[in-house]
């Protein structure tokens, strides 16, 4: 099994059952993600850069199936502590100077951000997440032009 079906096949089974904001599985959002990837390797982080986050399976658990350790690592930098805030997560994305994190990151605040997808999402509550996650969007976007 390649990477990337290991990949699609662990989203699948963690993610059964969630739902986004715009009430679609969250597997989705993991898909669109991946589909912005490069090459196998953005894709594969792109399907798995919540599965630390949000699941119980850790950078250890993914090394035993097989992903490499810039997976891991790029994987481990995407995935948010609980207790930092948001802009300090982005900080250190833009600190570790993975090119890979910052791209996918990049990826993941577009869908987040497009609120077309979202249809009954209230108009406070779109503007709350275009406070939070707009100016960390810009930061990322200037970091990403600056290093290219």
């Amino acid at each position: 099994m390649s990477g990337l079906e290991e990949a699609r096949k662990l989203v699948e089974k963690y993610f059964e059952g969630k739902y986004d904001k715009g009430n679609h599985p969250y597997f989705e959002h993991l898909e669109y993600v991946s589909s912005k990837g490069r090459n196998e390797e953005e894709k594969i982080i792109g399907l798995l850069h919540d599965i630390l986050e949000d699941t119980p399976l850790t950078e250890e658990d993914l090394k035993k199936l097989g992903f490499s350790d810039f997976i891991v690592k790029t994987i481990t930098i995407l995935t948010r502590p609980k207790n930092v805030s948001y802009e300090k997560y982005i900080d250190s994305i833009i600190k570790s100077k993975n090119q890979t994190a910052l791209f996918i990151k990049i990826k993941d605040m577009e869908h987040n951000l497009d609120f077309t997808r979202i249809k009954n999402l209230p108009i406070e509550e779109k503007k709350r997440l275009e406070k939070k996650y707009r100016p960390n969007y810009n930061k990322l976007i200037l970091k990403w032009e600056n290093e290219r």
